[in-house]
């Protein structure tokens, strides 16, 4: 059965993102996931478009994209370099796309389905947002309520669970909504930690492919490779029980005020561990990230 995906980005300062977000439409078209649908944490209207051009190149354009219009966070030079060029590139033969707020777009997918897997690639803001959210024309329901009758868990690209001193840069961004989300979040958070993919990289498959595809455009900025933390999420969301990952056992998990892991023994959480050789994952992300 091919697993409801609702996923949340940062599409901007890394190509891990477009990498993940490749991996996904693929495994959609092999009848693994159903993305129901792709919300930016970030405000910058490039990353929104940049989501559009992706999800239109892999002819997945009916995806409800959502664009955080609440407030400013994540702006900038940094937050749109793997963004700023391909939305420029579009809206030189396109008009300025409108998107609905990230919030409103989650809300109304989880109205409309059950049993959904919720992956965070970027910060936790929009999520934190989501949990806080009160009923609307939408749904009677508050978000507590709505995240508690319609997703069966969450993947998480954050912390680390090897270096519990390491600052790990989705926490650290934002570590009020991390913890908020840790606190609330009424299903299991299984957390991909930084560990599982700085010594990973992928993209082999891309420089294979069409030099007009947005996703290797973004991977090209870093010489045609990128890190593996993203798509080692999106993957593991999407094939929960898989032979290259196992879950530890339930943990309560936190971070302290400068982003580092707080993990002990007991609690509703897991945190993923690599039980495959790196070569066997790469081999295995890279069937996906084309």
């Amino acid at each position: 059965m091919a697993e409801k995906i609702l996923i949340d980005t940062d599409l901007g300062s890394d190509c891990d993102d477009a990498g993940a977000l490749a991996l996904l439409h693929n495994m959609a078209e092999e009848g693994m996931a159903k993305t129901i649908g792709i919300t930016h944490c970030a405000s910058e209207i490039s990353g929104a478009i940049a989501l559009k051009v992706i999800n239109e190149w892999y002819k997945r354009s009916d995806i409800p994209i959502g664009r955080l219009t609440r407030y400013k966070f994540l702006e900038g030079e940094k937050c749109t370099s793997f963004t700023k060029k391909t939305a420029e590139s579009y809206i030189e033969s396109h008009e300025i796309p409108r998107f609905e707020d990230s919030v409103k777009v989650m809300r109304k997918a989880l109205v409309e389905n059950t049993g959904v897997t919720l992956v965070t690639i970027g910060m936790m803001n929009n999520v934190a947002d989501l949990l806080r959210s009160e009923p609307d024309e939408i749904s009677d329901k508050n978000g507590l309520e709505l995240v508690r009758d319609s997703v069966r868990c969450m993947y998480s690209m954050g912390g680390n669970f090897k270096d519990f001193e390491y600052e790990e840069y989705n926490i650290k961004t934002d570590v009020k909504s991390a913890n908020y989300v840790a606190a609330h979040f009424p299903a299991p958070i299984i957390y991909a930690g930084f560990e599982l993919g700085c010594d990973i990289k992928t993209g082999n498959n891309l420089k294979n492919g069409s030099d007009e595809n947005p996703v290797r455009k973004m991977y090209d900025i870093l010489g045609g490779l990128g890190f593996s933390w993203d798509p080692i999420t999106a993957y593991c969301a999407i094939r929960q029980e898989n032979k290259f990952f196992d879950k530890s056992s339930e943990k309560t998990i936190s971070f302290d005020d400068r982003g580092r892991t707080i993990c002990t023994d007991g609690g509703k959480d897991f945190y993923l561990v690599m039980t495959a050789e790196l070569e066997a994952v790469r081999a295995e992300l890279d069937k996906y990230i084309r």
